[in-house]
């Protein structure tokens, strides 16, 4: 699994000029605007819906509707050709009288292609799976085709209710009985099954919050926390580690496990099995907001789908499309926020927003790093 980006240097540089080469790149990097906008494709004259990337997506449940219509959301304004959404089979129980995922999401984006297409990847680029779902409830068919995704060809990215089913068939993932990792939108404190018929063929890329992050670091049986974390909880410190503590520790569960890690934060962290450590933020502190990673999740799940090619044939680069992912979610925020810019204040500039608005500015976001990337390349021509 672990990518040798050497044999591909030049390759793997990225869709287009201007993007930074893992291979040639330090170990840890701060990732700007600039290096972001040269993962974001544009269609061109020739370019038609397959070409610009088809993502499928198996997230979202009866509990956590929401969850599904808000990565796909973000996955369409991120610019997909197609989007295939097929909802996941769950015990869950509807309490509320809430729509099913597939009506939310046909509702909220007409344009969603309903179920997977034809051959081992159902049809699509790349996949995103897990956010909004729920361990505890999974069914076992659920659980078969979740796995099957893991073990196939298409990369895949892995949030919230998938963590822990990722890490049983990752390369060097735990065995039996490791404990579950709570996904964001479903926090479950049951334990699933990590005896995973299926190994992990997919490139793939795992999204835990730093709650996440330690269960998933204690399940690879790497220690209760990683050097320099502070306890947390009852008589322990809620502050965060540092930024070198989170890049060492996201370093670590990266190679220890086989994939790329994006570890979610103020400054977000993404690492990749062979060594390579983006840095990308602080982002507006306006994001610190319920779904906001599920829309995180559908922009990276668009990126990599558009750039798929890229992806397979060197799976490093799933750590600078991660890092991308994240300075655009950061950026939408920005935007729909007012905070304009990082600035040394202790208060954000702008107000309030919801996931919904973050999602909604992906497109004016995106325009103006491209354009910013554009005035660049001719300013230094």
């Amino acid at each position: 699994m672990t990518a040798q980006p050497g044999r591909r240097a030049r390759r793997a540089a990225g869709p287009a000029e201007g993007a930074l080469d893992p291979a040639r790149a330090p170990a840890q990097q701060h990732w700007y605007a600039e290096h972001a906008a040269a993962w974001i494709p544009a269609p061109s004259p020739v370019s038609d819906k397959y070409r610009r990337g088809v993502l499928g997506v198996r997230t979202g449940s009866v509990a956590y509707p929401g969850a599904a219509v808000l990565g796909v959301s973000a996955a369409w304004r991120t610019g997909l050709g197609m989007l295939r959404y097929v909802p996941s089979r769950d015990a869950s129980v509807d309490r509320f009288g809430l729509p099913s995922p597939a009506a939310a999401v046909l509702a909220a984006h007409p344009e969603t292609v309903f179920g997977e297409g034809s051959g081992p990847s159902g049809g699509c680029d790349a996949w995103l799976i897990g956010s909004g779902t729920d361990p505890e409830a999974r069914s076992d068919e659920e659980r078969e085709a979740l796995l099957a995704l893991l073990a196939g060809p298409a990369p895949v990215v892995v949030d919230a209710g998938a963590l822990q089913l990722a890490l049983g068939a990752a390369p060097g993932g735990a065995s039996d009985g490791a404990p579950a990792a709570a996904g964001e939108t479903a926090p479950s404190g049951e334990t699933e099954r990590s005896d995973a018929p299926a190994r992990l063929g997919a490139p793939a890329i795992l999204t835990p919050h730093r709650g996440e992050f330690l269960r998933l670091w204690r399940a690879a049986g790497l220690g209760e926390r990683p050097r320099g974390w502070p306890a947390r909880g009852r008589g322990g410190s809620d502050r965060p580690p540092r930024i070198d503590a989170l890049a060492s520790a996201a370093s670590r569960l990266a190679e220890c496990l086989g994939v790329a890690v994006l570890l979610k934060g103020s400054t977000t962290v993404t690492a990749t099995p062979g060594g390579q450590t983006m840095l990308s933020g602080p982002a507006t502190p306006w994001l610190a907001t319920a779904g906001t990673g599920d829309v995180l999740a559908g922009i990276l799940g668009a990126l990599i789908a558009a750039n798929a090619a890229v992806v397979r044939e060197d799976p490093e680069v799933l750590g600078a499309i991660g890092a991308s992912a994240a300075v655009l979610h950061d950026a939408a925020a920005r935007r729909a926020s007012g905070d304009a810019a990082p600035g040394e204040a202790e208060s954000p500039r702008g107000g309030p927003i919801t996931a919904a608005d973050v999602a909604a500015a992906l497109p004016a976001a995106i325009a103006e790093l491209r354009a910013a990337r554009a005035a660049g390349r001719r300013h230094h021509h």
